[in-house]
This record gives structure tokens, sequence and C-alpha cells, in this order.
């Protein structure tokens, strides 16, 4: 049985996001005269110490258009096998990333590499592991075709069949409505791009608001000097500060090969092919970290600890090594930090948890 959801259910919920980033993350509008789009625009604002936001494309989002993505994100209908959708291997209690799978199972079976969370994308560029789209509407695409494999006529013929489907898409695109891959990928961008995540502890702490635990605070320390070195690539100040990640693509040391092409996973080098490339993965965002799990792009590390016993005391050196990493490691495989220094550094990770977000009903499924 279809069920149709009052719109002032989603309105509400967009409403508790906003309140939830303390910075008006999204700010609503009228429709303006002559606008491509139908219904109520709104504008992505950058929450605390973000960057500014570059897409253009975040000019043209609708509160209908994200409505529409979101019931596209969590429709099981797109899938062949009428089982999975995009939030099956992107849970919002786990920060959109599939928590506890290595790899997820799509319909063709397991996927290459893990699935990484999904939070703050309209603030980046490249997008997967190995970058090789360029925008979310491609990366919806991507997904579309390659995880959820099922034909696109058969899903506009679904979505032609459902009323409360027709009419968001004509709300959300203007008239006539009609319904078409293009349509699907950009309400799938939208949801996308509303995603945000700016409310953890340690956003509080930066606004003032609160402060670190002792152990937090020893932790931060490790993380935003050479003592870690997690900031030169997790940057928490200047470049794309409280983003948590570079956006660049990098070597962190995982294997020891003696040739660049020697990888088990190209990576990065497989859509550039280009030689310093090979190996190279992009720089995930620490935010959540806490609940994403496995970690690295094939998830060989379950947990935090894993993860910070490898890059103090187990990185490995190659031919397409970061510089930053040779740099932090002086041309050895180890940094050995203290019990003590691991034990606070996972205690500030933890503060990187935003409770708000992966409980705010905007992103949650619309058919419960």
């Amino acid at each position: 049985m279809k069920r149709k959801y009052p719109a002032i259910i989603f309105v509400v919920s967009v409403m508790a996001l906003i309140a939830g980033c303390r910075n008006n993350s999204f700010r609503f509008f009228d429709t303006e005269p002559g606008s491509n789009y139908a219904g109520t625009k709104f504008t992505i604002q950058k929450p605390f110490k973000f960057p500014f936001i570059t897409n253009r494309y975040a000019d043209s989002l609708t509160y209908e258009g994200v409505e529409l993505g979101r019931r596209l994100f969590y429709d099981k209908h797109l899938s062949a096998d009428g089982n999975k959708s995009c939030a099956s291997c992107h849970l919002l209690q786990y920060a959109l990333s599939d928590s506890g799978k290595a790899r997820s199972m799509n319909e063709t079976g397991l996927t290459r590499r893990n699935a990484p969370a999904l939070q703050n994308l309209a603030w980046f560029k490249d997008f997967f592991w190995d970058g090789k789209v360029s925008n979310l509407e491609a990366q919806a695409k991507d997904a579309t075709h390659n995880e959820m494999v099922v034909p696109v006529d058969i899903t506009i013929s679904y979505l032609k069949s459902d009323s409360t489907y027709t009419s968001l898409f004509k709300k959300a695109f203007g008239r006539p409505g009609d319904i078409s891959e293009y349509k699907i990928d950009k309400a799938l961008e939208q949801f996308m791009m509303s995603i945000v995540s700016c409310n953890s502890k340690f956003d509080r702490v930066k606004k003032g608001e609160e402060q670190y635990t002792p152990s937090e605070q020893r932790g931060f320390n490790v993380f935003s000097t050479d003592t870690g070195g997690c900031f030169h690539c997790h940057n928490s100040e200047g470049g794309y500060t409280l983003l948590l990640t570079n956006g660049k693509f990098q070597n962190n040391g995982l294997d020891s090969l003696l040739s660049p092409y020697a990888f088990p996973d190209s990576g990065r080098g497989g859509v550039t092919h280009l030689t310093q490339d090979y190996g190279t993965f992009k720089v995930p965002s620490l935010r959540n970290v806490a609940l994403t799990g496995p970690y690295m792009h094939d998830g060989r590390y379950k947990t935090l600890q894993q993860v910070v016993n490898f890059y103090s005391d187990s990185t490995r050196m190659s031919p397409s090594v970061d510089p930053m990493i040779i740099y932090l490691f002086k041309g050895k495989d180890a940094r050995h930090l203290t019990t003590k220094q691991k034990s606070d550094l996972i205690s500030f990770l933890y503060t990187l948890t935003d409770s708000s977000f992966i409980n705010n009903p905007a992103l949650s499924n619309p058919f419960k």
C-alpha cells in the first residue's frame, strides 16, 4: 500500500536540523519569479568554520527536490531484486556508512571497496574512493547503474505508476512533470547535498559552548601537532577547515611495494593512469569516525584502536607514498605513540560524533 506523508512533517524535520547546527545551515525562500524549478527554494549556508560552497548547483535546490531525493534514496523498488536501496549500504545510525562491513552487498555481489559515509557532500567535487566522478549527479547515476542495476525504463515505469512520485516530480521540477533519468539523478543529488553534519562536541568546543575532558584535550593535542600529525591530512584549521579532510588523494602507507603498479587496488591511478596516483585514495573526513568502521578503502581495520596502531607503529613505504607520511615518519616505519597517547587520541576522535545528525528525522526513512 502506498502511503502519502504530509509535507508539514518533512518541513518540521528539516527545521530541526537547522536548530541542531545552530547556524542556519538551511534558509528557506519562496519560489522566485521565472525560476526553472517549482516549489520552495532553499540555500545551504556554511556552518561554523566550514568553507564556502563552490558548487553552483547548490543555488538551485528546492525543498520538494530534497524530499523527492530522500524517497528515492530509501526506495527499495529501485533495485533489481526489490530488496535494496541506497540506504541499505548507507545507514543513518552509522553516519550513512555501512558500518561493520568491509565491503557491502549490492545486486551483483560484494562491492569492490568499503562504503564511505555520506556527509557534507555539498563541499566536495570528487566522489568515490578514486574520485572517478566530479559531481553528485554522476555519483547517483553510477550507483543506480552499478549498485542497483535495474534498467532505467523499469524504474521510470514504476515511478510513473505512483501518484506520490508523479506529484513530487512535478513540484520539484515544474510542469509538465515528466519523469526522466536526469531528474531522478538530480533529485538524489539534492538530497545528498542536504546532508549536513556540524553539531558534534568538537564543533561545540570550537564555538566555545563546551570544553573537552582532560583526556579529550590531550588527544586533540596529539591530533593537531606533529606528535600524531593527523591534522596534516584531516585539517582541523585552515584549508578545508572543519570538514576534517584535505580533500586530496593520498597513499597513506598501507602497503609496502616496489612498483606503483603492483597495488592490489590501483585507486586514483586507475582513473588518471598517472604513475604517482597508483595506490592513492581520497582522504575521508573524520566526522563521525567512531561510527563508520571498518576503516580504509578496503575495510582492513575493524576498530579505531587498530587504525591508531597502524599510524603509530605499522606504516609502510612504497613509491607513491605521500610526502607527508615520509615527513612525519622521518623515513622510518613508525612514530610509536605511547599507550596513553593512543587512548587520548581515541577519546578525542569520539568527540567528532554528531548525535543530532544520526537522529535527524529529515534524513530518515520516509516509508516508516
